[in-house]
């Protein structure tokens, strides 16, 4: 029966966490994320990371990236496609360089070690951002939809720099033209696989649903497609939430889009959604802090500002006055679930040590507790200027 009470104090807990947020004028998911840190085993040991919360926090963050994605607006990210790649881009250079050059000239450790660190640093997660934009009705704007496509090309770029730094750094492997023209087909093969399935294939489908004498069918037949399409980029290589969005962008142009946001919502932020929130601050620990602090500062300051000052100089370079582009910053600087995969693999592939792995895994889940903080901060100051030039 644990599961059952976990369960009810993961929900019990984040909705008085929340409300203490709201009241605090921060966002409510700073309330869940501290409701993990504080109850889980890096304080008062009430929680901890189990399977069924592992599998529970996983089916959250899919659901709550395919809300995101009934939510958007498809045309607006075909609009700034080029934006969002020069942001991902600059995005993923500075904080994966400047964290290279410090962990190898800065603390002396090999290229090999440093680069993996660097790469940790890479990767955006854009749930966290996805949650706040969507309390501040944000979601849609021009900051809103650049954060987005930023987020799913730099998905991208994380995997495949993986895949060749494994190559260029793992057991005598060498890195061919025919090897990486491998590792980068199936990445970009889903995407025209999405395309195909969401033009031609989905519009059938709810055609299909439609018809059923069955309750629920069109919730049913929508999170069908939310974890279809998230199983089938996994099978090619990419991360489960961007299939989920994916398949929530393919709904967002149907007819009954409204509808299913209405049904899909009670559903992930009733259950789904405040697990995975809470399940980021169960993986916290203070075990070892003392001993890397500075080594972990260096690397939080490097994360916040390497995704602040790339992404923003992308956002800027096409035309975002400072203030707009900084929020388009500060939402990229969330790390998380693809920041976690490349700690493990350079864990399991002994370039990081156990210490390193643990300062790693601090580094990503501080990032996620601060980024919310200052993209509201930004948004607000950007309304504020707005509105006192109006």
């Amino acid at each position: 029966m644990s599961y059952l009470i976990q369960l009810f104090l993961i929900l019990l807990l984040t909705k008085i966490g929340a409300h203490i947020a709201q009241a605090l004028n921060q966002p409510s998911v700073i309330g869940e994320l501290l409701v993990g840190v504080l109850a889980g085993p890096a304080v008062l040991h009430i929680l901890a990371p189990t399977t069924f919360t592992h599998y529970l926090s996983n089916l959250g963050v899919i659901v709550l990236m395919f809300i995101a994605g009934l939510e958007g607006d498809f045309p607006l990210l075909m609009k700034y496609w080029r934006p969002a790649l020069t942001i991902a881009i600059l995005g993923v250079i500075f904080p994966t360089g400047a964290a290279t050059l410090l962990a190898a000239w800065g603390f002396g450790y090999s290229w090999r070690t440093a680069l993996f660190i660097g790469l940790v640093l890479s990767a955006t997660s854009v749930s966290i951002t996805v949650a706040v934009l969507q309390e501040m009705g944000q979601l849609n704007s021009r900051a809103g939809a650049m954060i987005l496509g930023a987020a799913v090309a730099d998905d991208i770029i994380c995997v495949i720099l993986l895949g060749l730094c494994i190559s260029l750094t793992g057991g005598g492997h060498t890195t061919s033209f025919w090897a990486i023209v491998q590792l980068i087909a199936p990445k970009l093969l889903f995407f025209a696989v999405a395309f195909v399935l969401a033009k031609w294939a989905v519009p059938p489908f709810i055609s299909f649903f439609t018809r059923l004498n069955a309750s629920e069918n069109d919730t049913a037949m929508a999170l069908i497609l939310c974890f279809g399409f998230a199983a089938l980029a996994v099978s090619m290589g990419m991360s489960d939430v961007l299939g989920a969005y994916v398949a929530g962008l393919a709904l967002s142009e149907t007819p009954i889009c409204d509808q299913l946001v209405g049904k899909i919502e009670p559903i992930g932020y009733g259950v789904f959604i405040p697990v995975f929130f809470v399940g980021i601050g169960l993986n916290i620990s203070f075990h070892g802090l003392a001993h890397d602090w500075f080594f972990i500062l260096a690397l939080i300051i490097i994360a916040i500002l390497g995704k602040q000052i790339g992404c923003g100089l992308g956002a800027r370079f096409f035309g975002l006055p400072w203030q707009e582009a900084s929020v388009v910053g500060a939402g990229m600087v969330s790390r998380g679930e693809m920041a976690l995969v490349v700690a493990n693999v350079a864990l399991q592939a002994h370039v990081v040590n156990t210490n390193h792995y643990t300062a790693l895994i601090l580094v990503t889940v501080i990032t996620t507790l601060i980024a919310p903080l200052l993209l509201k901060a930004l948004i607000e100051h950007q309304q504020h200027q707005f509105n006192e030039v109006n």
